[in-house]
């Protein structure tokens, strides 16, 4: 990211300065009056004199204020160490930074996720970026990282390059689980924030390897929440194929590249937000065009955790061919029930419109599916739904979107 720094107004403008007039002498002298008023003062004079006497006062309370200023500060013990600071190359004083770094949001960012972040290599295939899970020395990164390997080289924040073995890798929301052989005293855990905290505009810092480029930070927005997009199992297995899933995801403007991959979007307290997985691009370029893709937090860590236990990842099937309504209404339109499906053993019925997923809404079709595949086969989800007029609910146990597919084989 390129710092920008703005520069200082001008604190000295230049000041007119108006001279003293002296009166003329008159040529001659004339008698004297006692008991007369003094001669009166010419126009010009008294102009002058009104013109210092608020020259003067202006300059007092500016003098004051400075001052109030000044030992405000002395006293807070504020302000940069001046042993600390550059010395001008000419006078060798130190050197006032115009820009106080600690009022820098994303300086105190970088500082506290870039321990965090580390390079995940596979020699000779591919390069992208990890987060530090725990203290065990486990990393997630992307599945399409490490794609189908089980090894890996990974380089920490202080340029140490140690061996890691993948635990365990999710095609369907794109995340894997890297156990570090080792680590050193560069590595520090990272923090997770809870998704339902995530808002849009709130400041969003990426921090990875594009092109190999290591620690890398980039700066700018969570631009939208909940933005569905089709995972990487959809590349390996094809659209209609277990491995296929949809994910709602964070999109941002803050630039990630090609290695950027799997590592974190964090907001202003140094929190991970989201792992940064794909990129919207058209046509033959592949660089960052402001459309970027993060996969929330919760997300990240529902599917590490099933990973690190050795829990199954299979994706959950509801059984319902759903669209999105083109009337205005939110919610996902069902068009179609399978026979014998959750769905059908529900009491749900075609031209259902499902509004909600255990009380969280539901926009759209894509919205409903990406809810329904992030779930596990076997457990139980509440659906509301509106029916004509009426508003209805159910409760129903999930199966498995594999075995559902395996039967149509």
């Amino acid at each position: 990211m390129d710092d920008h720094v703005p520069p200082v107004p001008n604190a000295d403008p230049s000041a007119e300065w108006i001279g003293e007039a002296s009166s003329p002498v008159p040529d001659g002298g004339g008698p004297s009056f006692p008991g007369l008023l003094p001669a009166p003062v010419p126009a010009t004079d008294k102009v002058v004199r009104r013109v210092g006497w608020v020259a003067s006062l202006g300059a007092s309370l500016v003098v004051l204020l400075v001052g109030a200023f000044v030992l405000g500060w002395l006293a807070r013990g504020e302000g940069p160490d001046p042993a600390t600071l550059p010395a001008a190359s000419a006078t060798g004083k130190p050197v006032v930074p115009m820009v106080d770094q600690w009022d820098e949001p994303v300086v105190a960012v970088a500082e506290a996720v870039a321990p965090s972040v580390v390079l995940v290599i596979v020699p000779g295939t591919a390069q992208g970026s990890g987060i530090v899970l725990d203290n065990d020395g486990r990393v997630v990164t992307n599945a399409h990282v490490v794609d189908e390997f089980e090894e890996v080289q990974v380089l920490l924040p202080s340029g140490r390059l140690v061996e890691g073995t993948v635990l365990g890798a999710d095609v369907r929301r794109d995340v894997a689980v890297v156990q570090l052989a080792e680590t050193d005293e560069s590595v520090k855990v990272a923090t997770f924030a809870p998704s339902d905290r995530i808002r849009v505009g709130q400041l969003a810092v990426a921090v990875g390897s594009p092109f190999g480029l290591s620690q890398t930070v980039t700066a700018g927005i969570v631009s939208a929440v909940g933005r569905v997009v089709g995972s990487y199992g959809c590349q390996v297995g094809g659209a209609r194929s277990a491995k296929c899933a949809d994910v709602a995801m964070l999109q941002t403007d803050a630039p990630i590249n090609p290695g950027n991959s799997g590592g974190p979007l964090a907001d202003r307290t140094g929190r991970v937000i989201g792992m940064n997985t794909s990129i919207r691009t058209e046509g033959f370029v592949t660089a960052n065009a402001g459309v970027g893709f993060a996969i929330p937090s919760d997300t990240v860590l529902l599917v590490a955790d099933r990973l690190i236990s050795g829990e199954p990842v299979g994706t959950a099937f509801l059984g319902v061919s759903v669209v999105t309504p083109t009337d205005g209404r939110a919610g996902a339109l069902i068009d179609e029930i399978v026979e014998g499906s959750p769905a059908e053993r529900s009491g749900l019925e075609k031209d259902d419109l499902i509004v909600r997923s255990d009380g969280r809404p539901i926009l759209d079709m894509r919205a409903l599916r990406a809810d329904i595949q992030l779930r596990l086969p076997g457990t139980k989800v509440e659906l509301e739904y509106l029916r004509g007029d009426r508003i209805g609910r159910t409760v129903l146990e999930l199966a498995s979107l594999d075995e559902e597919l395996g039967d149509q084989e």
